[in-house]
Order: C-alpha cells, then structure tokens, then sequence
C-alpha cells in the first residue's frame, strides 16, 4: 500500500470519482472523433472541428482528470485538507457544461461566435476560477512551502490567464477590438495553456510523486528550483515575443531558455529512475516513464515550431501540429494513462479497505483492475501515437485513420479499467 497516498485529509471519493469517469468518456469521444477529422489533421487544416476535438481532448480528458486528481493529491503535496468540496463539485459541474458547449459551438461552425460560444467559455472560467480558489485557499492553509507547491500555484496562475484570453478571442472574434489577428492570440493562447498550465502542473505534481513511486530519496531541489525559474520566465519572453515581435531568432531564444527549465525537471526525475529502490516497474509506471520519452520529441518539435529558418520552410505547418499532437496525445496522455493506476486504485481501496486491515483477507490495489487491459492498452497507445506523427509527415489518411481506430480502442481499454475500479464491489474473505 502507498503510505504516501493515504493521508487522513483525503476528501471524499464522490469529490474525485466522477472527474476520472466524465474524463474516460470524454476520451472515448474525443477519439472517435478523431477518426472523422483525421484527414483535416495530416492536411494541416486547422478548421473549427479540430479546434473542437482539440479542446475535448483538453478540457474534457486532460483537465478533468487534473482536477480531479489534484484534488486528492493537494492534501498530499501540501499535508492539507482541500479547502472546499462544495467548490470542486460545482467546478464539476460548470466545466463539463463549458466544455459541451465549447466543443458543440466549434464542430458547429455557423455558431462559432454566438452567445453558446461565450456562456460555454464563461462557464469553463467559472469552473477555472473556482478550482484555483481551492488551490490557493488550501496551499494558504497549508505548512509546507516547498518549490512542489509553488509549481502547482503558479500553474492555476497561468490556467486562469489561458482561459481568459481564450474567451477574449472568442470575444474579438465578433468585436475586433485589438488589431492583432485571432490565429496570433491563439499561438499565445496555446503556448500559455500548454507551457504555463500543464507543464508547470506536471511539473509540481511529478516532482512529488515520480520519486515517491520510485521510493527515491536524497534528489537535488535545485535542479527544480532552475526548473522553475527558466520555465517561467522563458514563457513570458516567449508570450511578449509572439505578441511585439514574432522574431525567429527571439523566438528561437526564449524555446531554449523553456528546453533547459524542462530540461532540469527531466534531470530531477532521471535521477529519481537511477536511485529508484523499487527496480521492477508496474504498467503505471511505464507508462509514465513513456510519457517523459515522448516529452524528448516534444520539446524538439516544440522548438523546430517556433522558428522561421528557411530550410525547414516546407514543414513548419507539419512541424507545429506534431508538437501539439506531441504534447496532448502523447506526453499528457501517456502521464494520465499511467498515474491513473497509481492514484485510482489507491483511491478505491481506501474508501472499501482501509479500516478492514487485519479483520478480513482484502485484495490489493493492483487487484481492482484488469493487468491484461492495462498491457494491452500500453501497446495500442505506442502504436497510435506513432502512426499519428508518420501520418503527419506522409500525409497518408489511412495510416491517420488506422492510428485513430487505435485511440479509440486505447480509450475503450482504459476506460473499462477506470469503470471497473470506480464500481469495484467489497471482496472479504476470512481470515484464516
């Protein structure tokens, strides 16, 4: 049993259960979808209906399971209770209706601009809103100022000036208050969501669990700390830069000043891997090993897009939509495929087990879920991913198509494992 994860400020299972079931359903359709856009994608066509599979991969399956994952690790990270339930189920509730509307406005395109479009974006403010009250409120209560926390903090800081902007080029959309064109505002709009909100999420919370699952003791804060700093003040060279200057060198600076603040994070946890003293991994952890694999090609089609050179003028459409793909559907994916089994379960059997210990023979946490799904979801992932990029980069739809059948059922997969934990039903035997 994880000690780490059984704290006594744990809130109630009903506060975290439903972000992993609304988010596993949200991943089905959103890769379902994906087989009918595919064809826009390896043609680099950035029409409303990516846009809208986009943001249902994003605020349906990456979010919701943040929040709702951040919601029982907080008391973890911070040795806190979560400041409010009441906040998180209302957060629920206002970001799953933000996210249908968004996503119904965007596959709709002759509704995009319309009132449906700015309540479903208001909505998703609200649910932002009320998550980052939570957050702050419970790391003011909480004793421990650690540099994990302060990652965590500083990535509901960058969620909210995402989601503003987000409604603010909706907004524009319509008005045309500032001269700056959308598609400018939503290079910005998305680097912010993906560097400041996500990375400096993962960030925080990996740095806290990757050697805590390891069982990794005496690592170097201060390649966190340098982390910290260059990520985030390379994310504000680079937002100042594609707003004033659009410069490729510029550009190009601030990207390595962001690769090696991310670059010391992967250093924190490469030495957390080598002084790891539990040395077989479970298929949680390799799927999260996988997903710090992935950041690699991440981080250097992340660079290659923010760049003009002459050279590399035929791909820089191919190259940037294979870092958001890189990004979303494969380091984020990759890291919530995995630390599911490492938090889920744990999750479950502490709510059905914890106060039988020692009165019955109870299952463990790895006996909630299926091993064989789990495996076979691993694989379909790898598979899927690949085919995606090669996809990208031939522009051959069948291979875009066969790696979306391999999302889906990757998604099915994963999604009967999260079901057959949520409902897992009390197995007690006597002891003997």
């Amino acid at each position: 049993m994880n000690a780490g994860l059984s704290t006594k400020n744990a809130p109630s299972p009903i506060v975290v259960l439903p972000h992993y079931a609304i988010g596993s359903i949200a991943f089905i359709i959103a890769s379902v979808l994906l087989f009918f856009i595919s064809g826009d994608i390896i043609k680099t066509n950035l029409n409303p209906q990516v846009l809208s599979v986009t943001h249902i991969f994003i605020l349906g399956w990456i979010t919701l399971i943040i929040f709702g994952a951040l919601y029982q690790l907080i008391p973890v990270v911070m040795e806190v209770k979560l400041y409010s339930e009441i906040l998180a189920h209302i957060s629920l509730v206002t970001m799953v209706t933000g996210a249908a509307m968004l996503s119904y406005s965007f596959w709709n395109t002759y509704i995009v601009g319309t009132l449906l479009l700015q309540v479903g974006g208001s909505a998703i403010l609200i649910s932002v809103i009320l998550f980052i009250v939570n957050v702050v409120m419970s790391a003011i209560k909480s004793k421990q100022k650690t540099i994990e926390n302060t990652f965590i903090l500083t990535a509901a800081i960058w969620l909210l000036f995402t989601v503003s902007i987000g409604i603010f080029i909706t907004i524009n959309f319509a008005k045309h208050y500032i001269d700056k064109s959308n598609f400018d505002l939503l290079k910005i709009h998305a680097q912010i969501g993906l560097i400041g909100w996500f990375m400096m999420l993962v960030i925080g919370v990996a740095s806290t669990l990757m050697p805590m699952f390891f069982i990794a003791h005496k690592l170097n804060k201060t390649y966190l700390k340098l982390s910290y700093f260059l990520t985030n003040g390379g994310l504000i060279l680079l937002m100042l830069s594609l707003y004033f200057f659009d410069n490729t060198y510029i550009l190009f600076f601030t990207g390595l000043i962001i690769l090696s603040g991310i670059s010391f994070f992967i250093k924190y946890n490469y030495d957390a891997y080598k002084k790891r003293l539990r040395k077989k991994l479970d298929i949680g952890m390799k799927l999260s090993v996988l997903a710090f694999t992935l950041l690699f090609s991440t981080l250097v089609f992340g660079i290659l897009s923010l760049t003009n050179f002459d050279f590399l003028s035929d791909f820089y459409t191919k190259i940037r939509i294979a870092y958001g793909v890189s990004l979303i559907l494969g380091f984020f994916t990759s890291l919530i495929l995995g630390q599911m089994y490492k938090t889920l379960p744990f999750i479950v059997w502490l709510q059905k087990y914890q106060d039988k210990v020692g009165k019955f023979k109870i299952p463990m946490p790895a006996n909630l879920y299926s091993e064989k799904v789990a495996n076979a979801h691993y694989y379909t992932f790898i598979s899927a991913f690949v085919l995606l990029i090669v996809a990208i980069f031939t522009e051959l739809q069948i291979i875009a198509q066969i790696s979306a059948v391999l999302f889906i059922i990757t998604s099915l997969l994963y999604s009967y494992n999260t079901f057959m934990i949520i409902f897992h039903k009390e197995n007690l035997k006597p002891l003997k």
